[in-house]
């Protein structure tokens, strides 16, 4: 349930600034996330992806140091726009939308599971400056506050590219990740949630998880809110 204050917060913000569907760009009631329009086009595909590795054609042949995913929806039509508004840095409503429906999923299909906190797929300095948030972190806020475990963002970072990983190839994604870094920190025995927005190569998460393990971690779910495929 969310806080009175957020609440009142919201109903504020939108007397100065309207509601927006992050995937239509149509006006919203200050309550709403997106339109019913998108809500209905927005369709889950949860069942056609691998629970292993996140994404519908299977890519569990690589080395993968996360141990299973929650990945329900496809980037393309309203939840690639959603995304993409997320991204930009004008409406966070899709990152929330996405981690209560991530919140729901690993509520339902992992309960036996016990987590410990929720860590963010981090960005550069240069990035977040320029966005003025972290679009991983809108997300794990979310599943943050459904789940009851605090969101970790201090524990990976990545040093300053100017490069968005989703528009990169796969020889450039490669060498792109290498920027993510770990703090030095004991995780010994935490169950952790790496959170993230799009998947595409997998790339990006399989180095944070290969850090995290590296920290002594134990198992690792990847929550993401969509997988797209690699052009």
């Amino acid at each position: 349930m969310k806080s009175k204050t957020n609440t009142v917060s919201r109903f504020l913000l939108d007397l100065a600034f309207p509601n927006r569907c992050p995937c239509c760009d149509g006006f919203i009631k200050w309550d709403m996330l997106v339109c019913g329009k998108c809500h209905r086009a927005v369709v889950p595909v949860y069942d056609k992806v691998c629970r292993k590795c996140g994404k519908e054609i299977c890519i569990c042949a690589e080395e993968l140091f996360y141990d299973m995913a929650a990945v329900p929806l496809r980037y393309e039509g309203p939840v690639r726009e959603g995304i993409l508004s997320l991204k930009r840095g004008n409406n966070k409503n899709f990152g929330i939308y996405t981690g209560r429906m991530l919140a729901e999923i690993i509520k339902n299909d992992f309960r036996s599971c016990r987590f410990d906190c929720v860590v963010p797929v981090p960005m550069s300095a240069y990035s977040l400056r320029k966005r003025g948030y972290n679009q991983a972190e809108v997300i794990a806020s979310e599943i943050s506050e459904s789940l009851g475990i605090p969101v970790v963002s201090g524990i990976l970072f990545k040093n300053n590219t100017q490069s968005s990983q989703h528009y990169l190839k796969r020889t450039e994604r490669m060498k792109n990740i290498t920027a993510i870094k770990i703090n030095k920190t004991s995780l010994n025995g935490m169950n952790i949630i790496l959170c993230d927005d799009v998947i595409t190569t997998g790339s990006t998460v399989n180095r944070c998880a290969q850090l995290l393990k590296s920290s002594g971690c134990g198992s690792i779910l990847l929550a993401a809110a969509a997988q797209s495929k690699l052009k």
